[in-house]
């Protein structure tokens, strides 16, 4: 079979290993549609892998084709969605159900070979069956929209006014989900008209292209929202500016969550920073997408979401590219000019 192997900064070739076979858990499924995350980018180009080669690739759905003697509730033929988390479910996080907090876990396309592969291996409890008429892309994105909404899942978001800093594909996911969860407003704020584009269009009843000047971004926001600012603030860019933003646009005992890693160090202003005691804000870290039973309900309201129509992905995917064009489809992606997702369709 073919995989798309990086081995080493920029070197990504196409490379023709052995197909797997499934022990007695697991099962071999063949995939359809792999997006590509901002998180492989550094492994793609920087080095950031835990080992070379490595088949990058974890938001990724398919088809079964072979699968152990011992799986239950799946078989041959079904279509299926991947949760690319592999908890060792004998930790102290996992016995409390905490599996993103996983003291020893595997991951797709990180800690273990992915998903930019004609076919994967993977434990059957990491597969969802797919719902008549959603289709691989849409099962592709299952993945980021469990991340966006295991977040907003840990406030309140009914009746709240909600800014999300950074709309990439985690923050235009965020934008339908705060309205799905019945936000009373929903701000989207970015400095790329292209996604801010499509966050009016999916949802947002506000966009603010905060462009260089924080002072000038802060100024809509308060006017877009009447100068209450942000009961909720979803930082999904992991930019440090909007990192450090957040905390400025948060209302009087509001929330500012973090869903976006940092890449760089976060350095915060003193005036800034005794706003979160002046202002009583509550902050709240949010790591990945899983809640008992495993994979949990993100993911559940997640294919229900998609199946009815109330989360819609199909403007968040910008660019299309085969298998043999994972380089180029890297390289896209890593460009971000008018890019949200960029989907490898896998099968021959």
């Amino acid at each position: 079979m073919r995989v798309a192997a990086i081995h080493g900064p920029g070197d990504i070739r196409i490379d023709t290993v052995v197909v797997p076979k499934p022990g007695p858990c697991e099962a071999v499924v063949r995939i359809e549609a792999c997006g590509i995350c901002g998180s492989d980018l550094p492994r793609a180009f920087g080095g950031g892998a835990h080992f070379y080669p490595v088949v990058v690739g974890h938001e990724a759905a398919g088809e079964i084709v072979a699968q152990g003697s011992e799986v239950k509730g799946l078989q041959v033929g079904d279509r299926v969605a991947i949760a690319p988390l592999f908890p060792c479910m004998a930790c102290q996080s996992c016995q409390q159900g905490k599996y993103s907090l996983c003291q020893s876990y595997s991951f797709i396309g990180s800690r273990q070979q992915g998903c930019m592969a004609e076919y994967v291996c993977v434990p059957s409890k990491c597969l969802l069956k797919l719902p008549f008429g959603v289709s691989y892309e849409e099962a592709a994105m299952i993945e980021p929209a469990t991340v966006s909404l295991h977040g907003l899942l840990r406030v309140e978001v009914a009746g709240s006014r909600v800014v999300v800093l950074g709309v990439g594909t985690i923050g235009l996911l965020a934008v339908q989900w705060a309205r799905f969860l019945g936000a009373s407003q929903v701000v989207a704020v970015d400095i790329d008209d292209f996604k801010l584009g499509i966050a009016g269009k999916i949802g947002a009843d506000v966009v603010i292209n905060s462009g260089k000047e924080t002072d000038q971004g802060l100024a809509k926001l308060r006017e877009a929202t009447d100068g209450h600012l942000a009961d909720i603030v979803a930082e999904t860019a992991g930019n440090p500016a909007t990192q450090v933003q957040s905390i400025e646009v948060a209302a009087s005992n509001g929330n500012v969550l973090y869903i976006g890693t940092a890449e760089k160090d976060v350095h915060f202003p003193a005036r800034t920073f005794e706003q979160i005691l002046r202002k009583e804000l509550n902050i709240l870290g949010s790591w990945m997408s899983y809640s008992p039973p495993f994979p949990g309900k993100e993911w559940n309201m997640a294919i229900q979401a998609l199946a009815q129509g109330r989360i819609k992905v199909g403007d968040l995917i910008t660019h299309r590219f085969q298998l043999h064009e994972a380089a180029i489809a890297l390289e896209t992606m890593r460009s971000a000019m008018n890019t949200v997702k960029v989907m490898l369709q896998c099968s021959r």
